[in-house]
């Protein structure tokens, strides 16, 4: 599976791992969000939180990769 996300660069690599970390970071945002409706203490509200956290920081990690792919030419 890892192999699979091995870019052309260095650049396409890191956005490949930054796209499965949003994707993943969304997946524990929606169960969260869903286990709240049953129990809005405990596992649910940690999955929240980290589910947003984790999508948040890989999307601000995707723009900054852009931004440097981007002033270096490669």
């Amino acid at each position: 599976m890892l192999g699979m996300l091995k870019g052309k660069d260095k650049y396409e690599t890191i956005e490949n791992y930054l796209f499965v970390a949003i994707v993943v970071g969304s997946l524990l945002l929606t169960s969260g969000l869903g286990l709240s409706a049953i129990n809005s203490k405990g596992l649910s509200v940690i999955l929240a939180l980290s589910g947003g956290a984790i999508t948040f920081l890989a999307i601000i990690t995707l723009i900054l990769s852009w931004l440097i792919k981007d002033l270096t030419g490669e």
